[in-house]
């Protein structure tokens, strides 16, 4: 069947007022009812089929409606576990992004609308390119012990750009925007209250479904970036119920944030509150004061132990923590080594993420001057386009959403100084997703492009 064929067939499922929501929500419960039923009457080897049954349904409402699986995105990022052993892991959004991008081919065609621009999609192929050239290029020399991870972090790259441009084309339609923002949010808040029941129920032990233990700041970055989006929404909007179901998703975040002991995560925290508090809510920053100044007492006491040893960086150089002289080390070995390849790197997987922990140092040595160039110029665009829609965009949940970005995007930059949060699985998917909801708000927003007279 060509793709002419499925796209009428798309239209005509549409003509018959049957909206892919509907399909979608009534037949995951049936399923979901009829797995549940067959695990409490014959256990799990009689619910596989149910299951089995329900991800056919899933792929072929996605192919149905591409956007069907865009709205699941959010909590396949942040809430699906991960399958498999060693270097090649796969998690749910693996299997559900080619979905979807199959469902976006054919809606595409059978609505004939084309690929939605943004200011940073050449850049973002060039990036692509210069990956690709530098993990060859160090395969051929020699420099990536295992060439597997190597492609392994390229391929993870072109999987987040992805994820950004299908959230570009899902939300350039404004009502389809609305749709995404709420979806996002709703794993937000997912997010929060399972890393808030995990606090309570495992104690010290506590971690996010999905996350492998020894990945603490991995969960932070993702509870930094929710917690700092959900403020910079709160802040903005006007009706009071919607400022509080944000600010109480924030709330839930701000525990388990403070329980994974990241240090990186709490200043990135504090810049991006403080980044909404200077260009949002005085009130905001007066709170903020006060929480520094009372640290002592109103924060557990293991966590304000934590945190007081972030001082010790700043004040007291010669007796750092075990950690931060090990991060400037490597640095120092890293910047070393750069000088004999200045140009491309030494390619993608050279050394593990947990040797550099610093995103900017990290591309650097990866894809040399020309890799980090391309990497600065894509998120200065991502930033620029979040700009433009926090101040410009013609409704007020958008410019909240913009607002919340720009936050979240400040936290993110600032723990990124000693993390490489934008990098790895989980925090990096769900912070291009975001920024691709914001590119498809940029899109909406700005003014239609009007022929020239006599063309």
């Amino acid at each position: 069947m060509g793709a002419g064929s499925v796209a009428a067939g798309v239209q005509a499922v549409r003509l018959r007022g049957l909206p892919p929501r509907a399909v979608f929500l009534g037949c995951l419960g049936a399923v979901g009812a009829c797995a549940g039923l067959a695990y409490w009457t014959g256990g799990l080897p009689a619910a596989l089929p149910f299951a089995g049954l329900g991800a056919a349904l899933l792929g072929s409402l996605v192919l149905l409606d591409y956007r069907v699986g865009v709205w699941l995105l959010p909590f396949a990022v942040l809430l699906s576990p991960e399958f498999g052993a060693g270097v090649v892991r796969l998690r749910l959004e693996d299997i559900l992004l080619p979905a979807v991008l199959v469902g976006w081919a054919v809606h595409a065609v059978g609505t004939r609308q084309g690929w939605t621009r943004s200011p940073i999609n050449g850049v973002v192929l060039l990036l692509l390119l210069s990956g690709l050239v530098s993990t060859t290029l160090g395969v051929l020399r020699g420099t990536i012990p295992q060439p597997p991870l190597g492609f392994f972090f390229l391929f993870k790259r072109v999987q987040y750009l992805l994820l950004f441009f299908v959230a570009l084309q899902a939300a350039r339609e404004r009502d389809e925007g609305r749709r995404l923002v709420a979806w996002v949010l709703a794993g937000f808040a997912a997010t929060a209250l399972v890393g808030l029941y995990q606090r309570v129920a495992f104690g010290p032990e506590f971690i996010v479904s999905g996350i492998r233990p020894g990945e603490r700041a991995t969960f932070a970055a993702v509870l930094l970036f929710l917690l700092s989006v959900c403020v910079g929404m709160a802040v903005t909007l006007k009706p009071w119920w919607q400022r509080g179901l944000l600010a109480g998703v924030g709330l839930v975040a701000a525990v388990p944030l403070l329980y994974t002991y990241s240090r990186g995560a709490y200043v990135g925290a504090l810049a991006a509150l403080a980044f909404v508090g200077f260009r949002r809510s005085r009130a905001l920053l007066v709170a903020l004061g006060l929480l520094v100044l009372f640290a002592s007492a109103v924060l557990p006491q293991e966590v304000h132990e934590r945190a007081s040893t972030i001082a010790v960086v700043f004040g007291a150089p010669e007796r750092t923590t075990q950690s931060w002289a090990a991060r400037l080390g490597a640095w120092h070995m890293v910047a070393g080594q750069i000088l004999s390849q200045p140009l491309v790197g030494y390619g993608m997987g050279a050394l593990p993420l947990g040797w550099i922990d610093n995103e900017l140092v990290k591309e650097l040595y990866y894809g040399g001057l020309l890799g980090l160039v391309l990497y600065v110029l894509v998120l200065a665009g991502v930033w620029r386009m979040g700009r433009s829609v926090a101040q410009a965009a013609p409704e007020t949940w958008m410019r909240a959403f913009g607002w919340g970005f720009l936050a979240g995007f400040v936290g993110a930059m600032v723990q990124s100084i000693t993390a490489t949060n934008l990098t790895a699985i989980r925090s990096a998917g769900i912070f291009w997703l975001t920024a691709g909801v914001v590119a498809g708000l940029y899109a909406n927003s700005r003014p239609p492009v009007r022929p020239e007279a006599g063309a």
